[in-house]
Protein backbone atom coordinates (compact mmCIF):
# COMPACT_ATOMS: atom_id res chain seq x y z
CA UNK A 1 0.00 0.00 0.00
CA UNK A 2 2.64 2.30 0.22
CA UNK A 3 4.05 2.35 -3.14
CA UNK A 4 0.10 3.09 -4.35
CA UNK A 5 0.02 5.68 -2.05
CA UNK A 6 3.31 7.07 -3.15
CA UNK A 7 1.74 7.38 -6.65
CA UNK A 8 -1.21 9.08 -5.50
CA UNK A 9 0.43 11.74 -3.54
CA UNK A 10 3.39 13.66 -2.98
CA UNK A 11 6.53 13.12 -0.81
CA UNK A 12 5.74 16.42 0.90
CA UNK A 13 1.89 16.16 1.87
CA UNK A 14 3.03 12.36 2.97
CA UNK A 15 4.86 13.39 5.40
CA UNK A 16 2.65 15.32 6.71
CA UNK A 17 0.15 12.45 7.54
CA UNK A 18 2.91 9.93 8.76
CA UNK A 19 2.50 8.69 11.97
CA UNK A 20 5.58 10.28 13.61
CA UNK A 21 3.95 13.57 12.14
CA UNK A 22 0.89 12.99 13.82
CA UNK A 23 2.28 12.17 17.17
CA UNK A 24 4.68 15.11 17.06
CA UNK A 25 1.59 17.75 16.56
CA UNK A 26 0.09 15.75 19.63
CA UNK A 27 3.48 16.01 21.71
CA UNK A 28 3.17 19.70 20.35
CA UNK A 29 -0.64 19.73 22.15
CA UNK A 30 0.68 18.33 25.60
CA UNK A 31 3.46 20.62 26.09
CA UNK A 32 1.26 23.73 25.45
CA UNK A 33 -1.17 22.32 27.59
CA UNK A 34 1.05 21.85 30.28
CA UNK A 35 2.97 25.03 30.14
CA UNK A 36 -0.43 27.01 30.32
CA UNK A 37 -1.73 24.98 32.77
CA UNK A 38 1.67 25.68 34.68
CA UNK A 39 0.85 29.10 34.33
CA UNK A 40 -2.67 29.35 35.84
CA UNK A 41 -1.63 27.77 38.67
CA UNK A 42 -3.20 24.43 38.42
CA UNK A 43 0.03 22.10 37.86
CA UNK A 44 3.55 22.99 39.48
CA UNK A 45 5.72 24.60 36.95
CA UNK A 46 7.95 21.60 37.06
CA UNK A 47 6.09 19.36 36.34
CA UNK A 48 5.36 21.52 33.09
CA UNK A 49 9.03 21.61 32.06
CA UNK A 50 9.28 17.73 32.70
CA UNK A 51 6.30 17.36 30.19
CA UNK A 52 7.84 20.21 27.74
CA UNK A 53 11.26 18.34 27.74
CA UNK A 54 9.29 14.82 27.07
CA UNK A 55 7.58 16.22 24.27
CA UNK A 56 10.64 17.65 22.90
CA UNK A 57 12.18 14.53 22.51
CA UNK A 58 10.08 12.43 19.83
CA UNK A 59 12.81 10.02 18.62
CA UNK A 60 12.59 8.40 22.11
CA UNK A 61 9.33 7.23 21.49
CA UNK A 62 7.94 3.49 19.84
CA UNK A 63 5.33 5.14 17.26
CA UNK A 64 4.68 2.05 15.57
CA UNK A 65 4.03 0.15 18.94
CA UNK A 66 1.57 3.05 20.25
CA UNK A 67 -0.28 2.69 16.68
CA UNK A 68 -0.41 -1.09 17.33
CA UNK A 69 -2.00 -0.60 20.34
CA UNK A 70 -4.60 2.31 19.18
CA UNK A 71 -6.53 -0.24 17.53
CA UNK A 72 -7.11 -2.03 20.53
CA UNK A 73 -7.78 1.22 22.46
CA UNK A 74 -10.45 2.64 19.89
CA UNK A 75 -8.27 6.11 19.62
CA UNK A 76 -4.13 6.85 19.23
CA UNK A 77 -4.67 8.92 22.26
CA UNK A 78 -5.20 6.35 25.01
CA UNK A 79 -1.61 4.36 24.21
CA UNK A 80 -0.11 7.89 23.08
CA UNK A 81 -0.90 9.59 27.08
CA UNK A 82 0.63 6.06 28.39
CA UNK A 83 4.11 6.32 26.56
CA UNK A 84 4.44 10.22 27.30
CA UNK A 85 3.41 9.62 31.42
CA UNK A 86 6.36 6.58 31.04
CA UNK A 87 8.71 8.80 29.85
CA UNK A 88 7.59 11.78 31.83
CA UNK A 89 8.01 9.24 34.89
CA UNK A 90 11.16 7.67 33.88
CA UNK A 91 12.50 11.03 34.72
CA UNK A 92 10.24 12.22 37.16
CA UNK A 93 7.97 10.56 38.57
CA UNK A 94 5.98 13.16 40.67
CA UNK A 95 4.97 14.85 37.53
CA UNK A 96 3.63 12.23 35.63
CA UNK A 97 0.21 12.50 37.06
CA UNK A 98 -0.04 16.20 35.16
CA UNK A 99 0.37 14.66 31.85
CA UNK A 100 -2.64 15.35 29.60
CA UNK A 101 -3.97 17.02 32.86
CA UNK A 102 -7.89 17.89 32.30
CA UNK A 103 -7.50 16.67 28.53
CA UNK A 104 -9.51 13.87 27.01
CA UNK A 105 -8.61 11.81 23.74
CA UNK A 106 -10.25 13.88 21.47
CA UNK A 107 -8.93 16.78 22.74
CA UNK A 108 -5.26 15.98 21.66
CA UNK A 109 -6.20 13.95 18.28
CA UNK A 110 -8.26 16.56 17.24
CA UNK A 111 -6.39 19.50 17.55
CA UNK A 112 -3.07 17.44 16.46
CA UNK A 113 -5.75 16.98 13.08
CA UNK A 114 -6.34 20.37 12.76
CA UNK A 115 -2.41 20.91 13.31
CA UNK A 116 -1.76 19.21 10.13
CA UNK A 117 -4.58 20.22 8.61
CA UNK A 118 -3.05 24.01 8.72
CA UNK A 119 -0.02 22.30 7.80
CA UNK A 120 -1.13 20.78 4.65
CA UNK A 121 -3.50 23.91 3.17
CA UNK A 122 -0.10 25.91 3.25
CA UNK A 123 0.98 23.26 0.33
CA UNK A 124 -2.28 23.54 -0.90
CA UNK A 125 -2.59 27.11 -1.23
CA UNK A 126 0.70 27.22 -2.63
CA UNK A 127 0.20 25.06 -5.44
CA UNK A 128 -2.90 26.77 -6.39
CA UNK A 129 -0.59 29.81 -6.79
CA UNK A 130 1.24 28.45 -8.94
CA UNK A 131 -1.67 26.83 -11.18
CA UNK A 132 -3.21 30.02 -11.30
CA UNK A 133 -0.37 32.09 -12.43
CA UNK A 134 0.23 29.51 -15.38
CA UNK A 135 -3.14 29.57 -16.24
CA UNK A 136 -3.39 33.12 -15.76
CA UNK A 137 -0.08 33.06 -18.10
CA UNK A 138 -2.46 30.66 -20.79
CA UNK A 139 -4.88 33.56 -20.92
CA UNK A 140 -2.91 36.32 -21.56
CA UNK A 141 -1.01 34.64 -24.24
CA UNK A 142 -4.32 33.02 -26.32
CA UNK A 143 -6.76 35.67 -25.72
CA UNK A 144 -6.82 35.60 -29.57
CA UNK A 145 -6.07 32.13 -30.47
CA UNK A 146 -8.89 30.55 -31.90
CA UNK A 147 -10.33 27.50 -31.72
CA UNK A 148 -13.44 25.76 -31.97
CA UNK A 149 -16.14 25.83 -29.09
CA UNK A 150 -17.21 22.53 -28.10
CA UNK A 151 -20.99 21.73 -26.84
CA UNK A 152 -22.41 18.52 -26.26
CA UNK A 153 -19.08 16.83 -27.83
CA UNK A 154 -19.70 18.93 -30.94
CA UNK A 155 -18.37 21.88 -32.77
CA UNK A 156 -20.10 24.81 -32.23
CA UNK A 157 -19.00 28.96 -32.32
CA UNK A 158 -15.38 29.84 -32.26
CA UNK A 159 -13.83 30.73 -28.81
CA UNK A 160 -10.16 31.84 -28.05
CA UNK A 161 -8.16 29.40 -26.27
CA UNK A 162 -7.41 32.46 -23.77
CA UNK A 163 -11.29 32.36 -23.31
CA UNK A 164 -11.50 28.37 -21.82
CA UNK A 165 -8.24 29.07 -20.12
CA UNK A 166 -9.63 31.77 -18.56
CA UNK A 167 -12.86 29.50 -17.19
CA UNK A 168 -10.32 27.44 -15.52
CA UNK A 169 -8.82 30.34 -13.72
CA UNK A 170 -12.23 31.52 -12.99
CA UNK A 171 -13.27 27.79 -11.19
CA UNK A 172 -9.99 27.91 -9.50
CA UNK A 173 -10.32 31.32 -8.37
CA UNK A 174 -13.54 30.31 -6.73
CA UNK A 175 -12.52 27.24 -5.34
CA UNK A 176 -9.48 28.95 -3.50
CA UNK A 177 -11.86 31.19 -1.75
CA UNK A 178 -13.14 28.76 -0.61
CA UNK A 179 -11.08 26.47 0.29
CA UNK A 180 -9.11 29.41 2.57
CA UNK A 181 -12.74 30.04 4.17
CA UNK A 182 -13.10 26.66 5.61
CA UNK A 183 -9.08 26.21 6.47
CA UNK A 184 -9.49 29.32 8.45
CA UNK A 185 -12.55 28.10 10.07
CA UNK A 186 -10.92 24.94 11.02
CA UNK A 187 -7.98 26.63 12.30
CA UNK A 188 -9.27 25.95 15.95
CA UNK A 189 -8.35 23.78 19.19
CA UNK A 190 -10.67 21.07 20.29
CA UNK A 191 -10.58 21.46 24.06
CA UNK A 192 -13.65 20.11 25.88
CA UNK A 193 -12.37 17.98 28.46
CA UNK A 194 -14.40 14.60 29.31
CA UNK A 195 -17.64 15.89 28.43
CA UNK A 196 -17.26 19.06 26.55
CA UNK A 197 -17.62 21.60 29.51
CA UNK A 198 -13.95 21.83 30.65
CA UNK A 199 -15.46 21.52 34.42
CA UNK A 200 -12.68 19.93 35.72
CA UNK A 201 -10.74 22.86 34.76
CA UNK A 202 -12.62 25.16 36.89
CA UNK A 203 -12.82 28.74 35.70
CA UNK A 204 -9.59 28.12 33.76
CA UNK A 205 -11.13 26.37 31.56
CA UNK A 206 -11.58 29.44 28.72
CA UNK A 207 -8.27 30.98 29.31
CA UNK A 208 -6.57 27.50 28.98
CA UNK A 209 -8.31 26.75 25.50
CA UNK A 210 -6.72 30.06 24.29
CA UNK A 211 -3.42 29.95 25.63
CA UNK A 212 -2.87 26.84 24.44
CA UNK A 213 -4.44 27.29 20.95
CA UNK A 214 -2.48 30.54 20.78
CA UNK A 215 0.95 28.51 21.66
CA UNK A 216 -0.11 26.48 18.46
CA UNK A 217 -1.07 29.09 16.38
CA UNK A 218 -5.08 27.88 16.64
CA UNK A 219 -7.93 30.16 17.73
CA UNK A 220 -10.03 28.90 20.83
CA UNK A 221 -13.18 28.76 20.85
CA UNK A 222 -16.32 29.61 23.17
CA UNK A 223 -17.61 25.45 22.98
CA UNK A 224 -16.25 22.35 22.43
CA UNK A 225 -16.99 21.00 19.47
CA UNK A 226 -16.06 17.70 19.43
CA UNK A 227 -19.59 16.59 18.13
CA UNK A 228 -20.17 19.13 16.33
CA UNK A 229 -18.59 18.04 13.07
CA UNK A 230 -19.28 20.68 10.42
CA UNK A 231 -16.36 22.73 10.45
CA UNK A 232 -14.79 19.22 9.13
CA UNK A 233 -17.50 18.14 6.96
CA UNK A 234 -17.03 21.88 5.51
CA UNK A 235 -12.88 21.42 5.03
CA UNK A 236 -13.97 18.20 3.61
CA UNK A 237 -16.36 19.00 0.94
CA UNK A 238 -13.90 22.10 -0.30
CA UNK A 239 -11.09 19.75 -0.50
CA UNK A 240 -13.67 17.48 -2.90
CA UNK A 241 -14.92 20.24 -4.82
CA UNK A 242 -11.66 21.45 -5.90
CA UNK A 243 -10.41 17.43 -6.60
CA UNK A 244 -13.71 17.72 -8.84
CA UNK A 245 -12.26 21.29 -10.78
CA UNK A 246 -9.36 19.69 -11.28
CA UNK A 247 -11.12 16.72 -12.85
CA UNK A 248 -12.92 19.10 -15.59
CA UNK A 249 -9.43 20.35 -16.27
CA UNK A 250 -7.86 17.12 -17.03
CA UNK A 251 -10.85 16.20 -18.77
CA UNK A 252 -10.50 18.96 -20.97
CA UNK A 253 -6.95 18.57 -21.53
CA UNK A 254 -7.44 15.21 -22.59
CA UNK A 255 -10.12 15.75 -24.73
CA UNK A 256 -7.70 17.99 -26.75
CA UNK A 257 -4.72 15.60 -26.47
CA UNK A 258 -6.77 13.46 -28.81
CA UNK A 259 -5.17 12.71 -31.74
CA UNK A 260 -8.11 13.27 -33.88
CA UNK A 261 -8.02 16.95 -32.38
CA UNK A 262 -4.26 17.40 -31.26
CA UNK A 263 -4.87 21.03 -30.30
CA UNK A 264 -3.44 20.66 -27.04
CA UNK A 265 -0.53 18.26 -25.07
CA UNK A 266 0.77 17.60 -21.63
CA UNK A 267 4.87 18.30 -21.63
CA UNK A 268 6.63 15.41 -22.80
CA UNK A 269 9.17 13.68 -20.93
CA UNK A 270 10.72 10.26 -20.40
CA UNK A 271 9.28 7.34 -18.39
CA UNK A 272 5.95 9.75 -18.86
CA UNK A 273 2.44 8.66 -20.15
CA UNK A 274 4.18 5.80 -21.96
CA UNK A 275 2.33 2.26 -22.98
CA UNK A 276 3.79 -0.98 -22.23
CA UNK A 277 2.28 -2.37 -24.86
CA UNK A 278 1.93 0.58 -27.99
CA UNK A 279 5.46 2.76 -27.69
CA UNK A 280 3.91 5.23 -30.49
CA UNK A 281 1.26 6.12 -27.04
CA UNK A 282 1.35 9.50 -25.55
CA UNK A 283 -1.02 9.09 -22.70
CA UNK A 284 -2.48 12.13 -20.60
CA UNK A 285 -0.66 10.90 -17.72
CA UNK A 286 -1.51 14.26 -15.54
CA UNK A 287 -5.00 14.28 -16.86
CA UNK A 288 -5.39 10.90 -15.32
CA UNK A 289 -4.02 11.74 -12.35
CA UNK A 290 -6.50 15.15 -12.05
CA UNK A 291 -9.07 12.57 -12.91
CA UNK A 292 -8.80 10.19 -10.15
CA UNK A 293 -8.69 12.78 -7.83
CA UNK A 294 -12.34 13.54 -8.94
CA UNK A 295 -13.37 10.20 -8.80
CA UNK A 296 -12.54 9.34 -5.44
CA UNK A 297 -12.74 12.37 -3.55
CA UNK A 298 -16.45 13.02 -3.19
CA UNK A 299 -17.22 10.34 -1.35
CA UNK A 300 -14.43 11.24 1.30
CA UNK A 301 -16.50 13.89 1.42
CA UNK A 302 -19.44 12.63 2.29
CA UNK A 303 -18.58 10.49 5.10
CA UNK A 304 -17.62 13.70 7.01
CA UNK A 305 -20.83 14.88 5.97
CA UNK A 306 -22.38 11.84 7.70
CA UNK A 307 -20.42 12.24 10.68
CA UNK A 308 -22.46 15.14 11.44
CA UNK A 309 -24.76 13.08 13.41
CA UNK A 310 -22.92 12.04 16.09
CA UNK A 311 -24.22 10.78 18.94
CA UNK A 312 -24.87 13.26 21.99
CA UNK A 313 -21.53 14.82 23.24
CA UNK A 314 -19.23 12.48 21.65
CA UNK A 315 -20.31 10.33 18.88
CA UNK A 316 -19.48 6.51 19.00
CA UNK A 317 -16.81 5.20 17.15
CA UNK A 318 -17.03 8.02 14.26
CA UNK A 319 -14.97 10.72 15.34
CA UNK A 320 -11.11 9.02 14.91
CA UNK A 321 -12.73 8.23 10.77
CA UNK A 322 -11.84 12.35 10.22
CA UNK A 323 -7.82 11.80 10.32
CA UNK A 324 -8.19 8.79 7.80
CA UNK A 325 -10.82 11.28 5.15
CA UNK A 326 -9.14 14.30 5.49
CA UNK A 327 -5.21 12.72 4.70
CA UNK A 328 -6.76 10.83 1.94
CA UNK A 329 -8.32 14.27 0.49
CA UNK A 330 -5.18 16.56 1.13
CA UNK A 331 -3.49 13.94 -0.39
CA UNK A 332 -5.64 13.77 -3.69
CA UNK A 333 -5.55 17.37 -3.57
CA UNK A 334 -2.08 17.65 -3.20
CA UNK A 335 -1.47 15.08 -5.81
CA UNK A 336 -4.07 16.11 -8.40
CA UNK A 337 -2.64 19.95 -8.16
CA UNK A 338 0.97 18.92 -8.62
CA UNK A 339 0.11 17.22 -11.72
CA UNK A 340 -2.29 20.48 -13.02
CA UNK A 341 0.48 22.59 -12.39
CA UNK A 342 2.89 20.72 -14.20
CA UNK A 343 0.72 20.43 -17.26
CA UNK A 344 -0.50 24.50 -17.24
CA UNK A 345 3.10 25.36 -16.81
CA UNK A 346 4.15 23.00 -19.74
CA UNK A 347 1.56 22.78 -21.75
CA UNK A 348 2.15 22.84 -25.22
CA UNK A 349 -0.32 24.59 -27.23
CA UNK A 350 -1.01 24.19 -31.12
CA UNK A 351 -2.78 27.19 -32.84
CA UNK A 352 -2.35 25.73 -36.25
CA UNK A 353 -4.22 22.61 -35.59
CA UNK A 354 -6.87 25.14 -34.04
CA UNK A 355 -7.28 27.24 -36.97
CA UNK A 356 -7.70 23.34 -39.22
CA UNK A 357 -9.91 22.31 -37.08
CA UNK A 358 -11.99 25.51 -37.72
CA UNK A 359 -11.89 25.48 -41.43
CA UNK A 360 -12.78 21.93 -41.37
CA UNK A 361 -16.25 22.88 -40.08
CA UNK A 362 -16.41 25.33 -43.33
CA UNK A 363 -18.11 28.17 -41.56
CA UNK A 364 -21.24 26.62 -40.40
CA UNK A 365 -20.45 27.08 -36.67
CA UNK A 366 -21.47 30.41 -37.27
CA UNK A 367 -24.74 29.34 -38.30
CA UNK A 368 -26.21 30.83 -35.08
CA UNK A 369 -25.45 34.46 -35.91
CA UNK A 370 -26.09 33.81 -39.29
CA UNK A 371 -29.37 33.36 -38.65
CA UNK A 372 -29.59 35.93 -36.84
CA UNK A 373 -28.80 38.00 -38.99
CA UNK A 374 -30.99 36.62 -42.36
CA UNK A 375 -34.28 36.71 -39.55
CA UNK A 376 -34.34 40.46 -39.16
CA UNK A 377 -34.04 40.66 -42.82
CA UNK A 378 -36.11 38.16 -44.45
CA UNK A 379 -37.98 37.13 -41.17
CA UNK A 380 -37.68 33.66 -39.10
CA UNK A 381 -38.89 31.36 -41.15
CA UNK A 382 -37.17 31.64 -44.43
CA UNK A 383 -33.58 32.51 -42.05
CA UNK A 384 -34.25 29.12 -40.49
CA UNK A 385 -35.02 27.30 -43.70
CA UNK A 386 -31.88 29.14 -45.63
CA UNK A 387 -29.74 28.52 -42.71
CA UNK A 388 -30.60 24.88 -41.98
CA UNK A 389 -30.26 24.28 -46.48
CA UNK A 390 -27.20 25.99 -46.64
CA UNK A 391 -25.60 23.84 -43.94
CA UNK A 392 -25.99 20.69 -45.08
CA UNK A 393 -24.52 21.90 -49.22
CA UNK A 394 -21.81 23.53 -47.08
CA UNK A 395 -20.42 19.88 -45.42
CA UNK A 396 -21.50 17.95 -47.87
CA UNK A 397 -19.94 20.21 -50.84
CA UNK A 398 -17.17 21.60 -48.81
CA UNK A 399 -18.21 25.00 -49.58
CA UNK A 400 -17.81 28.07 -47.42
CA UNK A 401 -20.83 28.78 -46.07
CA UNK A 402 -20.37 32.65 -46.34
CA UNK A 403 -19.86 31.99 -50.35
CA UNK A 404 -22.58 30.03 -50.29
CA UNK A 405 -24.76 32.77 -48.34
CA UNK A 406 -23.55 35.39 -50.98
CA UNK A 407 -24.69 33.68 -54.24
CA UNK A 408 -27.99 32.64 -52.52
CA UNK A 409 -30.99 34.41 -54.75
CA UNK A 410 -33.38 35.05 -51.74
CA UNK A 411 -30.02 36.72 -49.39
CA UNK A 412 -28.00 38.34 -52.56
CA UNK A 413 -28.83 42.28 -52.48
CA UNK A 414 -30.80 42.60 -49.60
CA UNK A 415 -28.01 41.82 -47.19
CA UNK A 416 -24.85 43.39 -47.51
CA UNK A 417 -21.79 41.54 -48.22
CA UNK A 418 -20.00 43.23 -45.43
CA UNK A 419 -22.70 42.46 -43.12
CA UNK A 420 -22.48 38.59 -44.14
CA UNK A 421 -18.70 38.77 -44.01
CA UNK A 422 -18.70 39.95 -40.32
CA UNK A 423 -21.52 37.69 -39.27
CA UNK A 424 -19.28 34.78 -40.56
CA UNK A 425 -15.88 35.56 -39.39
CA UNK A 426 -14.04 34.82 -36.52
CA UNK A 427 -12.71 38.19 -35.42
CA UNK A 428 -16.45 39.25 -34.00
CA UNK A 429 -16.27 35.49 -31.25
CA UNK A 430 -12.39 36.55 -30.55
CA UNK A 431 -13.67 40.34 -29.67
CA UNK A 432 -16.54 38.35 -26.98
CA UNK A 433 -14.25 35.78 -25.84
CA UNK A 434 -11.71 38.34 -24.63
CA UNK A 435 -13.83 40.88 -22.71
CA UNK A 436 -14.65 38.59 -20.00
CA UNK A 437 -10.68 37.65 -19.72
CA UNK A 438 -10.21 41.39 -18.21
CA UNK A 439 -12.25 40.60 -15.03
CA UNK A 440 -11.23 37.03 -14.55
CA UNK A 441 -7.23 37.84 -15.18
CA UNK A 442 -8.02 41.05 -11.97
CA UNK A 443 -10.05 38.57 -9.93
CA UNK A 444 -7.34 35.97 -9.48
CA UNK A 445 -4.42 39.15 -9.32
CA UNK A 446 -6.70 39.77 -6.07
CA UNK A 447 -7.13 36.01 -5.10
CA UNK A 448 -3.22 35.43 -5.42
CA UNK A 449 -2.18 37.96 -2.73
CA UNK A 450 -4.14 35.78 -0.49
CA UNK A 451 -2.69 32.80 -1.12
CA UNK A 452 0.97 34.08 -0.52
CA UNK A 453 -0.31 34.83 2.78
CA UNK A 454 -2.01 31.94 3.34
CA UNK A 455 1.16 29.84 1.71
CA UNK A 456 3.63 31.60 4.06
CA UNK A 457 5.78 32.43 0.60
CA UNK A 458 8.40 35.02 0.51
CA UNK A 459 8.01 36.44 -3.05
CA UNK A 460 5.04 38.03 -4.18
CA UNK A 461 5.86 39.13 -7.51
CA UNK A 462 4.26 36.52 -9.93
CA UNK A 463 6.31 33.77 -11.22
Amino acid sequence: MLSIRAMFSTDAMRALWTDAALYAAMLRFEAALAQAQARCGLIPPAAAESIAQACARPEVFDWTAISADARKAGTAAIPFAKALKQEVARRAPEHAAFVHYGSTSQDVCETALMLQAQAALRLIHGQMRDLGDALAHLVQTHRRTAMLARTLMQPAAPISFGWKAAGWLDALDRCAGALQDAGEACRVIQFGGANGTRAALGVHGQALADAVAGALGLRGTPIAWQSARDRLARLGNELALCCAMLGKLGRDISLLMQSEVAEAFEPSGAGRGGSSAMPHKRNPMACMHMLDAALRAPPLALSLVSDMTAEHERGLGSWPNALPLLADLFMLLDNALSMAVETAQGLRVDPEAMQANLVRQHGVVHSETVGMLLARALGPAAAQRIVDALCRQALEQGAELRDLLLHHPEVDGRIPAADIEQACGVERCLDAAEAPCVPVLAAWAARRAGLHVAAGMADDSPS
